[in-house]
């Protein structure tokens, strides 16, 4: 599986504004920097994975069937001064078991009990898809503890994926990339029954950030791919209101997986937005 995985030679993107090399596919794993830390449950454990920095903390929190290895390609151009915290949610990586009832408000007190544990408590928080709108749920409902908001491809609602591309979230993928994400899907949840996947699949669904980004006052980026095609002139198509503490930005080329298809453009606009954040803070 792992040699599966490491396999893929990088191609060159199509040049563009925001273009990178293709990086290896999603499920290599983390350097030695990063220590596992399991965190005990009622009925079983949370786990993450910690690089730990002297700078800001930055927290990244996977997608609906990811652990923290989909991170791999994206860490090796993060601020190595960042203090990292990468969660893996119920059920996903080392933590077990998978929820009996899952919500994206239930993987935010989550996250918020392993920073506790961490004695960690501000910090900047980010996540691709899920993890993205699991983010966004961390400002609404733990706003003091937060200093920015970077959401990958984190839709305000399920009207969102729909409306701004019509579900279209594979389209840039190559063959190649499609097999191996299908791979790591598989090794990610070869212990979960099918009853378990269906459930913790459509938690997003059940989830609306439209209220928290019209009324937040928290720095936010938001990451989006732009399937080939021009994108949305108003960010509202997105859910994402005019605001100018929202800051919008696309990748050429690129759909819904930037962390296998983007991850240095990604680990770029994250850097620069956090500096920026800490420089108005007077950080």
């Amino acid at each position: 599986m792992q040699r599966a995985l490491l396999c893929l030679v990088g191609l060159l993107a199509a040049v563009g504004w925001a273009a990178d090399p293709q990086p290896k596919p999603e499920g290599q794993q983390l350097g030695d920097e990063f220590i596992y830390r399991q965190f005990p449950l009622a009925d079983g454990h949370l786990s993450c994975a910690h690089r730990a920095g002297p700078g800001p903390t930055l927290v990244l929190i996977p997608g609906t069937f990811g652990d923290a290895r989909v991170f791999a390609e994206l860490v090796k151009t993060l601020d190595k001064s960042l203090n990292l915290v990468l969660i893996e949610n119920r059920g996903l990586g080392k933590s077990w078991p998978p929820p009996k009832e899952g919500s994206i408000e239930q993987c935010g007190r989550d996250a918020v009990l392993i920073l506790d544990a961490l004695k960690i408590d501000t910090f900047y928080v980010g996540g691709h898809s899920l993890g993205g709108m699991i983010s966004l749920e961390l400002g609404r409902s733990f706003p003091r503890r937060i200093r920015g908001i970077i959401s990958m491809e984190g839709w305000t609602n399920w009207q969102a994926a729909r409306d701004a591309f019509g579900n279209d979230m594979k389209s840039t993928l190559t063959p190649e990339q499609l097999r191996l994400k299908e791979e790591y899907r598989r090794d990610v949840l070869q212990r979960w029954t099918p009853e378990q996947i269906k459930a913790f699949a459509t938690i997003w669904r059940q989830w609306d950030g439209t209220e928290f980004l019209k009324t937040t006052d928290l720095p936010i980026l938001e990451l989006y791919g732009d399937r080939g095609q021009k994108p949305p002139a108003d960010p509202r198509l997105l859910g994402i209101p005019n605001r100018k503490n929202i800051k919008v930005f696309w990748f050429e080329g690129a759909s819904h997986s930037l962390l296998m298809e983007r991850p240095e453009g990604v680990a770029r606009q994250t850097n620069e937005f956090i500096a920026q954040v800490e420089k108005a803070r007077g950080g």
